[in-house]
């Protein structure tokens, strides 16, 4: 299928409703099993729109449809995939929406970061082209503020989480040096980072030390410029499981603006107890927190030091 290279498929500011509309079209056009290109070219052609929209406006449609990667190539076919299939059953206006959400995830536009900050939406930020495409879409200003605050929330998400596993890395290959370094290289090969398996561990890594004590070490990783502390969050499974561990610690990690990381030190569970939240009412429970920690509460270098 030849799709177009320029004009607004290719473009990366904010699509207009018409244009989402367009892709919407273009997506119930086709088949769960998947279309070849000449035929959905046919069924582009032949769909009938009240003249509303070209054939080109269709396989423009779809190409933001790719761009969203709600469609995948597979044989020779477009094939849509199970979320674009269940999309095409909701109502136009929720479809074009969400359609707007799965694009913005997979090509976030620059201005996102600058205008959604600390819980605001920030317009002074946002290009006038993309503010009068998201009024047009969404006529109502709380529901464009909460579609930008939501956007921003995944994308912070989806950050902390490449930041986390950088961290989690990092920190078993420091693991790993440490132990090579004091000869015991069997120890180092069985440096584990266990949250590949499960989240719900409260810890990250497991490492001995050269006693052949395990330790079961929970990585934070931060980007935060306060200087002396170190800010992230933890959540009460985290704190739960380190308080009945004796062999867990929490280690953090700084990501720099460079992209390089540095290691700053460790804590145990005791040490952080002072700076937990506490609960107010047997209804209600903390269930994550952020905490920002002076620096000078971190133990140098990591918790498999001699003595530890």
């Amino acid at each position: 299928m030849t799709v177009m290279d320029h004009g607004w498929a290719a473009t990366r500011s904010t699509p207009t409703a018409y244009q989402l509309q367009a892709a919407l079209l273009a997506a119930r056009v086709l088949d769960p099993s998947g279309n070849t290109p000449d035929s959905l070219i046919v069924s582009y052609d032949q769909l009938a729109t009240g003249g509303l929209y070209r054939s080109q406006d269709l396989q423009a449609g779809h190409t933001l449809l790719q761009r969203a990667k709600l469609v995948s190539p597979q044989d020779s076919r477009h094939v849509p995939t199970p979320a674009l299939l269940d999309l095409c059953d909701l109502p136009d206006d929720v479809a074009t929406e969400l359609l707007l959400q799965e694009l913005f995830v997979e090509e976030p536009p620059l201005w996102l970061y600058a205008a959604v900050v600390d819980d605001e939406v920030r317009w002074e930020n946002v290009p006038q082209a993309d503010q009068d495409a998201l009024e047009q879409l969404l006529e109502d200003a709380a529901r464009r503020e909460a579609l930008l605050m939501g956007l921003g929330r995944t994308l912070d998400a989806a950050q902390l989480h490449d930041q986390g596993a950088r961290g989690e890395e990092y920190v078993v290959e420091l693991c790993r040096q440490h132990l090579n370094a004091r000869s015991r290289p069997d120890l180092a090969a069985a440096v584990k980072r266990v949250s590949l398996r499960s989240d719900q561990l409260g810890y990250d890594v497991t490492s001995s030390d050269t006693t052949g004590r395990r330790h079961r070490i929970e990585v934070k990783t931060t980007s935060s410029a306060s200087v002396g502390r170190v800010d992230f969050f933890i959540s009460r499974n985290e704190v739960v499981v380190g308080a009945r561990d004796p062999g867990w610690s929490l280690v953090a990690v700084r990501r720099n603006r460079d992209g390089g990381l540095e290691l700053l030190g460790w804590c145990s569970a005791i040490s952080l107890t002072p700076h937990l939240p506490r609960d107010v009412s047997p209804q209600g429970r903390w269930s994550s927190v952020r905490l920002s920690v002076a620096i000078t509460e971190f133990a140098p270098g990591l918790p498999l030091d001699a003595g530890v």
